[in-house]
């Protein structure tokens, strides 16, 4: 009994082995030969040939291969089936991958934001003009600091043109930023004394050449003073001094007054003659004016037996005494 068993199993099992190979061969031809849907639709069906970084190549109906696809003409999930095929090469089709970010399934203990509406700001009106700066605090600043600049520029300017600052900032407060301009055009304001009325135009006469002085100069003589010998007055009578607020010192001056000490030599009223200045940075003794502009004079100092030129401001100067040159 046993040996008929066995040749039972011997004549059978032949065919056994001829099933299960034609099932494992249709099986895996079926999976081989499944079909990879395209981006624009279309379908490819057949088995996988050849993996290049170009892309792969399929079996056509004839059996042989077929033209490349490009792994940019699948589908995301084509390209995840490439991947089970036993010849494919990872590193050719995983640029290509989407990655995707899976949410967490759980969310217990993640805070729940509620969005709370909040009021905004109002924007201003673009057709508004300067008028809408003073509806704000910060715009309503900034005005008053353009006001006060307006009024500490009409302050300087007037300073600088000579002409009351309390004049001009008060125009300033009526009339902004015009006033500064109109008083900038303008030109220096020069204050017209009585004793200043010299015709600039005419012939240079210094007042100081004769005896009887300029009207409302003061003489540097002292005719009643004696020293204890007898002695003789200090400097000659005749020649003048010039002091501060009885004549204001500036160009005009200088071109008056001065116009014998220009040039190289002195005229002949001056000859012998040097003028001395006191200011606000000590005594000077000068003996030509060598140039005079709007804010100084230029003057030719005596230091000794030295000579040097020496810039003066017109508002240092303090007094200015004609001597004669010792």
């Amino acid at each position: 009994m046993h040996l008929l068993c066995y040749r039972d199993w011997v004549s059978i099992r032949p065919i056994h082995l001829a099933l299960v190979c034609l099932l494992a061969i249709g099986g895996l031809t079926s999976l081989l030969a499944q079909s990879f849907k395209l981006l624009d639709g279309q379908t490819v069906d057949g088995q996988p040939l050849s993996f290049t970084k170009d892309g792969v190549a399929f079996r056509d109906g004839s059996g042989s291969q077929g033209e490349r696809v490009a792994y940019t003409n699948f589908t995301q999930q084509s390209l995840r089936d490439l991947l089970k095929h036993p010849k494919v090469k990872r590193p050719f089709i995983d640029p290509f991958l989407e990655l995707v970010v899976e949410e967490p399934t759980n969310r217990v203990g993640r805070p729940k934001y509620d969005l709370i509406p909040h009021e905004r700001l109002n924007r201003p009106d673009p057709k508004g003009g300067l008028s809408k700066l003073a509806t704000s605090s910060v715009g309503l600043f900034f005005l008053m600091l353009l006001f006060a600049a307006n009024l500490y520029s009409a302050y300087e300017v007037g300073i600088f043109r000579n002409y009351s600052p309390l004049l001009v900032l008060g125009i300033a407060f009526v009339a902004p930023v015009i006033t500064q301009i109109i008083f900038l055009c303008l030109p220096t304001h020069v204050p017209k004394m009585v004793a200043e009325e010299v015709d600039a135009t005419g012939t240079h006469v210094p007042m100081f050449a004769t005896s009887g002085g300029a009207p409302s100069t003061q003489t540097s003589g002292r005719s009643g003073e004696h020293s204890g010998g007898g002695g003789q007055s200090s400097a000659p009578a005749g020649l003048p001094v010039y002091k501060r607020g009885e004549f204001t010192f500036n160009k005009r001056f200088f071109e008056t007054k001065m116009s014998g000490f220009f040039g190289m030599r002195p005229s002949d009223a001056e000859k012998g003659l040097v003028f001395h200045i006191k200011s606000n940075k000590g005594q000077l003794l000068c003996n030509r004016v060598v140039r005079v502009t709007p804010a100084e004079a230029t003057l030719q100092v005596l230091r000794g037996a030295t000579i040097e030129e020496l810039g003066v401001p017109f508002t240092d100067m303090v007094e200015i005494e004609i001597r004669q040159n010792s």
